[in-house]
């Protein structure tokens, strides 16, 4: 935003204008506009510390993982409150430029679940449209919201389909769809259902029946060849889906059995080619989409497994795989050929994310490092928080948004305000 002097028969006036090159604040979904992590065009800074280039911090109520997202002047993240053994599950929001908390809201706390000792049940990334805030929690537990705050709807899974008591809470994050709400209901006892909620009403409005098995990694929304289509992980496969009709088109790989899976890695497209595991800590897979609903081509497998958490990115022409000992591994994406095999230190959740050729990747410990894009490995800088970062930055603007577990941060130089 950019405020203009015109001067006209000796009176002044200031116009605020926006221009078209101007980088967007919003990143309003798990892994931002497209769903690959990436945002081009920014002046992101490349270092930092807690008392350096942060524009401003808040103090967040109790603490999650659950990433954060940004649509206009807000910031929207979640989180979970123990107090006196009483869980509250929030949606929050602040002002973008300040970080001031301009609301918060509890919806009510649904069924318990059991979740791992490193993380809570606010785990699932919001996502934000024009008019809505759609949140869940890992007791599958969906809401949306209005950006002013008042709540609009809830769904809760469990009375609906009873309690599969999964050992590590349901993790997934809702993707907005033309027609709908998609929030799958994956577990290992089943039945399991690829469900689509009204926007309006949060009921549901259309339920495909799924095999059994467990999955907490995102759906995928891609557009090629002329069509749109909703690439579903888990059941140890990728399940195409028609994004108008939702009729199954197609799927890559096979696995029966109630356990079968399992997989928390989001898959990622660019170029026409979908990069995905089939299976916790499993290989790569890059298959080439094809038109007319027809199955997909495969390009290549990896020798060795990907991680089990931190989700694929795809950045000019290369796969960047961060593992979750703090390795991270450079692939051509046409080829699958190793570029390099680099450890950077420390066990790893985050997903990576890229802008004008750095790539920002987050340890367990706060320490970020910013590594160049290339074939070659370089690393540009390494940064400290000091509090552990599970969760993915959302880059907004010429700006980083961090969550550590019970902190927000806005990074951003001077240049870039």
């Amino acid at each position: 935003m950019t405020r203009i002097c015109i001067a006209a028969v000796g009176i002044i006036y200031f116009v605020t204008a926006t221009f078209a090159d101007e980088p967007s604040r919003d990143w309003p979904r798990w892994r931002g506009p497209q769903a690959d992590g990436i945002a081009n065009n920014r002046n992101l800074p490349t270092h930092w510390s807690q008392s350096d280039n942060i524009c401003w911090s808040a103090k967040l109520p109790g603490w999650g993982t659950s990433s954060p997202v940004t649509y206009g002047s807000r910031v929207f993240v979640t989180s979970e409150l123990n107090q006196k053994g009483q869980k509250s599950l929030l949606t929050l929001c602040f002002d973008r430029s300040t970080g001031r908390e301009l609301w918060r809201h509890d919806f009510g706390f649904g069924v318990n679940q059991r979740v791992h000792e490193k993380s809570n049940l606010a785990t699932n990334t919001p996502a934000v449209t024009a008019d809505a805030v759609y949140v869940a929690f890992g007791n599958a537990d969906i809401a949306r919201y209005s950006h002013e705050g008042k709540l609009q709807w809830v769904n809760r899974y469990l009375p609906h389909f009873g309690d599969p008591k999964m050992a590590w809470g349901y993790c997934l994050s809702p993707l907005v769809l033309e027609d709908s709400i998609l929030f799958p209901w994956d577990h290992h006892t089943g039945p399991c259902f690829l469900i689509g909620l009204n926007s309006q009403t949060g009921e549901i409005a259309w339920k495909n029946e799924r095999p059994i098995g467990t999955a907490h990694a995102t759906p995928l929304l891609v557009e090629h060849h002329g069509q749109r289509d909703i690439l579903v992980p888990g059941k140890h496969r990728l399940t195409a889906f028609d994004a108008k009709t939702h009729a199954e088109l197609w799927k890559y790989g096979e696995g029966e059995g109630p356990y079968n899976g399992e997989i928390i890695v989001s898959p990622v497209f660019g170029d026409g080619i979908v990069f995905t595991q089939l299976w916790r800590q499993s290989r790569i897979h890059a298959i080439r989409l094809s038109p007319q609903g027809k199955p997909p081509e495969p390009i290549w497998v990896s020798d060795k497994p990907g991680g089990v958490e931190p989700s694929l990115l795809y950045y000019r022409g290369l796969l960047y795989v961060l593992m979750d000992n703090g390795v991270l591994v450079c692939f051509d994406g046409q080829t699958g050929q190793e570029h390099y095999r680099e450890r950077l230190g420390g066990d790893c959740n985050s997903s990576p994310v890229a802008s004008d050729g750095r790539i920002y990747l987050s340890n367990n410990d706060g320490r970020t490092f910013v590594v160049k894009a290339g074939t070659k490995f370089e690393l540009a800088a390494k940064n400290d928080l000091g509090e552990r970062i599970t969760a993915s930055p959302a880059i907004s603007g010429n700006a980083l948004i961090y969550r550590t577990d019970s902190n927000l941060y806005c990074i951003e130089t001077a240049a870039g305000r």
